[in-house]
């Protein structure tokens, strides 16, 4: 007799079950135009498509969640708001989305995101807002992912542990302000993309901070790059095909290059503090660039070219340049100039890096000058920083300590070379 009972107990809970697995969705496909759908706080296992204009808003801990090869959430058509909850997808296909975005005019805020390829994906989607906003990720695939997406704005988001953290492709007129992007490949990652800006972002610890890459009219303004040295081929900034673009106020400290400008054009570079780089701005196949009133200090090399002729280099501070002021001008009468012999002969035997600054070298640099058309010339260098330094020690005492380490392995390699003879 108690068995039947619990059977037919059972019986009725099981479709009320079944029921609330579809309860987000059925909400949102009754709710009309223009409402806001409260989500009360708890665990959701399910996906959700919005095509109209409605608000979803998480009270409390709302999670939503799938492992399905499907978004957790898709967004369609014109203005969703989604905002206040954790999105979690955790589905093993490199293609698999935690949002996938099309449309217009959407907003997206207080969101955390963890997801083991996309985060939030923006297909063809126009006049989008993303901010106040965590993505998290395992490496895999990239924080925000755009597709021929234009006018769109992301504003205070972090983003950790993904290949890219923001990356645009044919997507043009977008914002990116104040953003914080770490442990990635690339902070942000522009392609072919034009006019966009990028401002007071902080992109520290990736391969590299940015790169611009047959992109047009790029705006780069008081952004900090920083400790972007965990590969050969780290750098703060990438031009690479780039062109007409305005990199200013910005801060690249403690990268191994801090710009790189590769086969660029007509860019220019005014108003940065380029600080504790194993190499300050690095030219490559590189003409007509343009650096101004840029405060160089505490770089192993403040600046090297190679196959880059005609780029314009007056008017900045060199802490290793000497500095006499005859006529109280502001401007040093003695020319800087920056030889790339080293990276030359380093690039054809990695081995010499070890005689980094040994007398010997620079005697050769001093003999051999490079052509005058790969030299960086400075005419006017200032004699006062154009932009605040704090002089840290630490960063002095790293500076000698990768000296003291080249020496003990040049020595090193002279004694147990002439003892195996």
């Amino acid at each position: 007799m108690y068995y039947i009972l619990f059977l037919l107990l059972l019986s009725f809970c099981l479709p009320a079950v079944s029921e609330a697995t579809g309860t987000l969705q059925s909400k949102i496909v009754e709710a009309p135009n223009g409402a806001t759908i409260k989500i009360e706080e708890g665990e959701y296992e399910e996906t959700v498509i919005i095509s109209k204009p409605v608000t979803l808003e998480g009270t409390g801990k709302v999670l939503l969640r799938s492992c399905e090869d499907k978004p957790v959430v898709t967004i369609l058509n014109k203005g969703v708001t989604l905002k206040n909850m954790m999105v979690e997808h955790c589905g093993s296909d490199k293609e698999d989305t935690a949002i996938y975005v099309t449309g217009s005019h959407h907003n997206l805020e207080k969101l955390n995101i963890e997801t083991r390829h996309l985060g939030i994906r923006l297909d063809n989607a126009n006049d989008v807002t993303i901010q106040d906003s965590e993505i998290m990720g395992i490496n895999r695939g990239n924080g925000i992912d755009l597709w021929k997406s234009n006018r769109n704005k992301f504003k205070n988001l972090k983003i950790t542990n993904v290949s890219d953290g923001i990356y645009l492709e044919q997507s043009n007129e977008n914002t990116l302000r104040g953003n914080n992007i770490q442990k990635s490949r690339y902070g942000m990652h522009l392609m072919f993309s034009d006019d966009n800006i990028l401002e007071e972002n902080v992109s520290r610890l990736n391969t590299t901070g940015t790169e611009l890459m047959e992109s047009k009219r790029t705006v780069v303004h008081n952004n900090q790059f920083s400790s972007n040295n965990n590969s050969v081929n780290a750098q703060g900034l990438l031009l690479y095909l780039a062109s007409d673009t305005e990199v200013t106020g910005n801060e690249f400290i403690s990268n191994r290059v801090g710009i790189f400008i590769e086969k660029a054009e007509n860019n220019r570079l005014e108003f940065n503090k380029i600080m504790d780089n194993f190499t300050g701005v690095q030219f490559l196949k590189s003409n007509g660039n343009n650096a101004v009133n840029n405060t160089f200090v505490g770089n192993v090399n403040d600046a090297q070219a190679i196959e880059s002729s005609k780029n314009q280099l007056n008017g900045n501070y060199w802490d290793a340049a000497s500095k006499v002021d005859v006529n109280g001008n502001g401007e040093s009468d003695i020319v800087y100039t920056a030889d790339p012999y080293f990276l030359t002969l380093t690039a054809d035997v990695p081995e010499y890096q070890l005689f980094f600054q040994a007398p010997g070298i620079i005697m050769l640099q001093n003999m051999l000058k490079s052509p005058y058309e790969q030299l960086l010339i400075d005419s006017a260098p200032l004699m006062d920083m154009t932009m605040e330094v704090e002089k840290e020690q630490s960063s002095r005492l790293i500076l000698w300590c990768m000296s003291a380490v080249m020496i003990v392995a040049s020595c090193s390699l002279f004694i147990f070379g002439r003892k195996r003879r």
